[in-house]
């Protein structure tokens, strides 16, 4: 025996049929997004062990000028890779920190700047200043 549904009560069933597994797909993908995003402690975490490199290259130049010093050397392109590189690892980490103000960019990137302008790099000075950068941006971002 078969039963007669009318065409209007098969659309209106097709639709709710339509309307509850979207409802039903969107719960599912809302609820594994959410289990699958990064917590914001992690992302805390990485932007501070991401300083914390930032600032081991720094006190490498420090070392170095130590090293050299001592007599063992310099290497000048090498400091400047340093800087260069320290720049850009910092607008990075910026870029992932918007818990810290324009404020602290912008004095760690005047105090970079003025590591940068520094004539003679395989002096102490540099080393020290290279050293106290360092310090500050691990103080600025958590990771010291």
């Amino acid at each position: 025996m078969a039963l007669y549904i009318a065409p209007a009560r098969r659309r209106r069933r097709i639709v709710l049929v339509g309307v509850a597994a979207l409802a039903l797909g969107l719960l599912v993908g809302a609820v594994a997004g959410r289990m699958t995003a990064p917590a914001i402690d992690d992302r805390v975490s990485a932007v501070r062990n991401d300083a914390r490199q930032a600032a081991a290259g720094l006190r490498v130049i420090a070392l170095h000028d130590e090293a050299a010093a001592a007599g063992g050397g310099d290497d000048d392109q090498g400091a400047a890779l340093v800087v260069d590189r320290t720049r850009t690892e910092l607008d990075d980490l910026f870029d992932r920190a918007p818990w810290l103000g324009s404020d602290q960019r912008r004095a760690l990137l005047d105090e970079l700047d003025a590591l940068e302008g520094m004539p003679d790099r395989t002096d102490a000075s540099f080393g020290e200043a290279a050293d106290a950068l360092a310090g500050h941006i691990e103080d600025t971002f958590g990771a010291g």
